[in-house]
């Protein structure tokens, strides 16, 4: 990297000093700060990083508690709204924090989160409950751009450690979130999850404002709206298509018409990029190996990681006296001896991912770990009616997340230019998204396939729908292998990497 800061962000991406940082930088536009300075900024970053995984992970054992109070069959939007929202919004996200600084970006879909939040807390029925969902899946751009903020301000040293700490750091919520949920929900209800998660991010918030320093990075960039609402339009046709689908038929006319209505807006979004200046996703990028494969990786774990949790939280707390072949008729509470071990697991596999990376490239860990998660899926397709061999087969799951969660975003990096950081990396959140959206409601429209009966509202599923499913999320993990063996970046340091 030149020593001219002029030249550090190439392509009319200019590092132009925030106004009101008083952040001495050196002459690569790194903040100077002492190491244990840089800890202090990198725990911060992962605590924020945290309420996405809560806002999935603290919401998930509440579900069948939502469905009963508000007496409706139509919980999984709960999920899919909230990452319907991430989709739609985290392209125009990303590139207004390309222009605008990734600070300043950052805590506003911090707020969003919390305002998010707070209006479910206070929901008086199903549809405030949504609006405040969509809201807050604003905040899942938190993500890809606390990734990009840590590319442009953090020594290239720690780049890797940094980025890797961030996402294991997630793991910590496998370990917590159950037991938080559990006494939040026995204590409180579903309300008291979501007054936790509003006011969570206020606090993390504003420590951020004192103690991060500002992206040095800018690019002069015209916002792409029409890009973004027609991208937007087509994932929203597509999710509504397949959350609909079980009940009007998968062969109906309204579920076709939303397939071919998907189609043609996704179409016509490609063509008008195409032929644009400053398009919202620049579509040559998308086309290279690097990036697809860095897609198809995040698409497919994403929707394993969000199938696994959710199976885990049915099955714990459905009772097994209604005559089914599963069910531990447990609280959400007793999800952490499960999901405790699985968050131990994550976190030490992100430590790893740290050194791997640095020393091998991120490719390595993230074969390993879809092999992992792999296995793990079939031992619980197999057998999914004890304790024992659910905590075996999610165990096995969990080393496989771990490595993914944290090799992915190394990938992101190793993959996209400088210039194309924040919103590279906010197209593969919207592609997770999407593989999240997607999951939950292939997922639970294979299980309402699948209905033994209905207790006070709320469907109890058969064996045999967690077992396909099941099924689903190991033929998934695979995609995920061949995807990362297929790979041609990620083979060296990540240091080396990152600045190519």
């Amino acid at each position: 990297m030149s020593a001219n800061p002029e030249n550090w962000a190439p392509q009319g991406a200019a590092p132009i000093p925030p106004a009101g940082e008083d952040f001495s930088r050196d002459a690569d536009g790194v903040a100077h700060k002492s190491t244990a300075g840089w800890i202090g900024v990198l725990i911060v970053l992962v605590l924020l990083s945290e309420e996405v995984a809560y806002a999935f992970n603290l919401v998930t054992p509440a579900l069948p508690e939502m469905a009963m109070a508000f007496s409706t069959p139509n919980i999984p939007w709960v999920s899919t709204l909230f990452t319907l929202a991430g989709a739609v919004t985290a392209p125009l996200v990303g590139k207004l924090a390309d222009r605008d600084g990734k600070k300043k970006w950052l805590l506003i879909v911090t707020a969003c989160m919390a305002v998010g939040s707070l209006i479910v807390a206070v929901a008086p029925n199903f549809a405030v409950v949504l609006a405040g969902r969509a809201i807050e899946g604003i905040g899942l751009a938190i993500l890809p751009i606390t990734y990009s903020l840590m590319r442009d301000i953090f020594p290239k040293r720690m780049l890797a450690l940094a980025v890797s700490l961030a996402t294991a750091g997630i793991g910590v919520t496998g370990i917590i979130g159950p037991v938080v949920a559990g006494a939040l929900l026995d204590q409180f209800g579903y309300r008291g999850v979501f007054f936790a998660l509003a006011i969570f991010p206020i606090v993390i918030g504003g420590i951020l404002v004192i103690i991060v320093p500002e992206s040095p990075v800018r690019v002069t960039t015209s916002i792409d709206w029409v890009g973004g609402l027609l991208l937007g339009g087509g994932v929203a046709f597509l999710l509504f298509g397949i959350g609909e689908g079980g009940t009007w038929g998968w062969t109906s006319w309204k579920t076709l018409a939303c397939g071919i209505i998907t189609v043609g807006v996704f179409v016509g979004w490609a063509r008008y990029e195409s032929k644009i200046v400053e398009p919202l996703i620049d579509l040559a990028v998308l086309r290279g190996r690097a990036v697809v494969t860095t897609l198809i990786t995040q698409f497919t774990g994403q929707a394993v990681i969000v199938l696994q949790f959710i199976l885990l939280s049915f099955i714990v707390q459905t009772p097994a006296a209604l005559g089914i072949t599963y069910g531990l008729g447990e609280s959400a509470g007793y999800m952490a001896r499960i999901t405790m071990p699985g968050g131990i697991a994550s976190v030490l596999m992100g430590f790893t991912v740290g050194y791997l990376a640095e020393k091998r490239g991120a490719r390595l860990p993230n074969v390993v770990g879809f092999g992992l998660m792999a296995v793990g899926s079939a031992m619980l397709a197999l057998a999914h009616t004890s304790f024992s061999t659910i905590l075996a087969g999610y165990l096995v799951y969990a080393f496989g997340g771990g490595l993914i969660s944290a090799a992915i975003p190394n990938l992101v990096i190793a993959a996209a230019p400088v210039r194309l950081q924040a919103v590279t990396a906010s197209t593969v959140n919207i592609v997770g998204s999407l593989g999240s959206a997607v999951a939950v409601q292939i997922g639970f429209a294979i299980l309402s396939l699948n209905v033994v009966t209905v207790v006070e509202g709320s469907p109890i599923y058969a064996g045999m729908g967690f077992t396909t499913v099941y099924v689903l999320t190991t033929a998934l993990a695979l995609g995920g292998l061949v995807a990362s063996l297929m790979m041609r970046h990620g083979l060296k340091p990540q240091s080396v990497e990152s600045v190519a």
